[in-house]
C-alpha cells in the first residue's frame, strides 16, 4: 500500500466494491445448478415404454385422418376425460376438438390407475375412426358406472376415434409429507 500515509477514503470503498464483486461471482458460480421442470419430470409407463421426445401433437394426428389416412401410428398426449372404473383397461382422451378418442391397450396386456382422470396420458399407438357397436357402448358405461337407465338407454352405435395403444406415459405424482403420513 501506501508508506506512511493513509488510503483515500474513495480508494477503500473501490475496493470494497471490487471485493464484493468477486464474492458475488465466486457464490454464484457454486450454487447448485436449477432442475428444470423437463429434466425433472418423472413418468410411470403402462406397457411398452415410449419414446416421449417423439410425440407429436393430437392435432397433427387427427388432421392426416381427416385426410384419408385409416390408420396413423405416433406418440401424442392428450388429457384423459374418463377411465374403465372396474379394471383400467380402456380410457377416453379428449382430442381438444369437442371429440374423444378411446383407447384400448393391446392384447389387453396392461391397464391405466382407475384415479388418473384429468391427467395428461402420452400414449403410443395406431389411431384409427372405428364403429362403437351397442354392445361395446352399454359395456363401455356400465364399467364408467353409468346407471342402468343410461345404459338401457343406449340404442345405436357410434363412429369415433380409437386407438389401440402399445403404451403408456402418465406423469409421476409427487408425494408430499401429508399424504405418506396418510398411508401410515
Amino acid at each position: 500500500m501506501y508508506k506512511g500515509k493513509s488510503v483515500p477514503l474513495y480508494k477503500t470503498n473501490l475496493m470494497k466494491c471490487y471485493n464484493l464483486i468477486i464474492l458475488t461471482f465466486f457464490f454464484a458460480s457454486c450454487s447448485s445448478p436449477v432442475a428444470t421442470e423437463e429434466s425433472s419430470v418423472g413418468f410411470d409407463y403402462f406397457g411398452d415404454t415410449l419414446d416421449i421426445s417423439s410425440a407429436v401433437e393430437i392435432n397433427q394426428i387427427t388432421n392426416e385422418m381427416r385426410a384419408g389416412k385409416d390408420s396413423v401410428y405416433a406418440t401424442f398426449s392428450a388429457p384423459i376425460n374418463s377411465i374403465c372404473q372396474k379394471k383400467g383397461c380402456w380410457m377416453e382422451l379428449d382430442l381438444g376438438n369437442g371429440e374423444n378418442a378411446l383407447v384400448r391397450f393391446k392384447d389387453y396386456g396392461f391397464f391405466v390407475p382407475m384415479d388418473a382422470t384429468g391427467e395428461i396420458a402420452m400414449v403410443e399407438g395406431a389411431m384409427t375412426i372405428d364403429t362403437l357397436d351397442v354392445d361395446w357402448l352399454r359395456h363401455q358405461a356400465s364399467d364408467a358406472g353409468k346407471s342402468d337407465s343410461v345404459i338401457a338407454s343406449i340404442n345405436t352405435f357410434e363412429i369415433s376415434y380409437s386407438i389401440l395403444a402399445t403404451g403408456v406415459a402418465l406423469q409421476k405424482k409427487i408425494m408430499n409429507e401429508e399424504s405418506l403420513q396418510l398411508e401410515n
